[in-house]
């Protein structure tokens, strides 16, 4: 029933569903409080017609477009990359649409965020660890309702949801103990938001409980080619078994292993990429459930949309260890 050459507008789907158009306006947007049949009959009418809402417009008039801008760092990182796919698939199922701006660098975010800042988004959700201040401070000084999608203990007044990396140190200083490890190192990420250190005081804090201690730290950027470099220090060290704090630089440390044909360390890393399930590496790693991550902070930023002096909501989601071949064998 679509017209050639002619738009189709909001209030003949409202005619044909035969309901008002500001009930076709709220079930477009996802309004929970529109029942799923009318819903789902706003979407068949809409669906015959062809009818495209135009969400700037819907913004200029309503105040809310179903907007959400996202700002992630370094989508090299695999873990921000899948990150990011999770975000924009779970705000499809709600009926949003992502606006994504990308800055690898300082001067790069500031852009992004600024330029972020002359659309008419409804929230704004920031994977964006090393230039939080920045997102911070410009959302707060535009009333942009944030989330930021990591841990935050931050005093300024911004939802957050992130992983227990303390948490997950723990958890890995268990697992290497088990293994009969005697000689512990951390492979540390360099980063200015305290996420690697997070990661090492746990791992610290558990050896140390069980009579242990990390006897090695070096660190290098979360880089493959600057990772192998340290990672070539680092097994000068001979340490038994090596956390580090992304899989990046787990990888590295691999690979360097390999290419001078000494025995390789346990080793464990974090974030459960795709490289750590690949069969060339069988990675032991820290899951951070993404998945789960990924879902509250959605539902936090159409929760702060929809009323943004709401109180800010922190979340903690917990890790675990998925166990795999670099962790197989027991020291002896």
């Amino acid at each position: 029933m679509q017209r050639e050459g002619k738009k189709v507008r909001s209030f003949e789907v409202a005619e044909l569903a035969q309901i008002s158009r500001s009930t076709v306006s709220r079930a477009l947007a996802g309004d929970p409080r529109i029942s799923k049949a009318t819903r789902e009959r706003v979407l068949a009418a809409a669906a015959e017609l062809g009818y495209q809402p135009n969400l700037i417009a819907r913004g200029l008039k309503n105040s809310t477009t179903g907007i959400i801008g996202v700002v992630v760092t370094d989508l090299n990182n695999p873990y921000h990359a899948h990150a990011l796919q999770l975000l924009i698939e779970k705000m499809g199922l709600k009926h949003l649409a992502p606006l994504v701006f990308v800055g690898n660098t300082a001067e790069g975010a500031e852009h992004a965020i600024e330029r972020l800042m002359s659309y008419q988004v409804d929230a704004v959700i920031a994977l964006a660890a090393p230039f939080l201040e920045h997102v911070i401070e410009a959302c707060l000084t535009r009333s942009k309702p944030l989330v930021l999608m990591n841990r935050y203990d931050g005093s300024e007044p911004v939802s957050a949801v992130g992983g227990d990396g303390g948490a997950a140190g723990r958890l890995v200083a268990d697992h290497l103990v088990s293994c009969r490890a005697r000689r512990f190192a951390f492979f540390a990420g360099e980063d200015r938001t305290g996420i690697s250190w997070e990661r090492e005081q746990g791992f610290s804090e558990r050896l140390k409980e069980l009579g242990h201690a990390i006897d090695v730290t070096i660190s290098a950027p979360y880089t493959y080619r600057a990772a192998v470099v340290a990672a070539h220090e680092m097994l000068r060290e001979e340490p038994d078994a090596v956390f580090c704090a992304n899989d990046t630089l787990a990888i590295a440390l691999m690979d360097a292993a390999r290419s001078t044909g000494g025995q390789m360390p346990l080793i464990v890393g974090y974030d459960n990429s795709t490289f750590a399930q690949w069969p060339i590496y069988d990675l032991t790693s820290v899951d951070q459930n993404l998945d789960e991550m990924t879902t509250r902070t959605v539902e936090i930023a159409i929760a702060i949309a929809r009323e943004p002096k709401r109180a800010p909501d922190r979340q903690m989601i917990q890790p675990s260890l998925v166990v795999r071949g670099s962790t197989s064998r027991t020291i002896k």
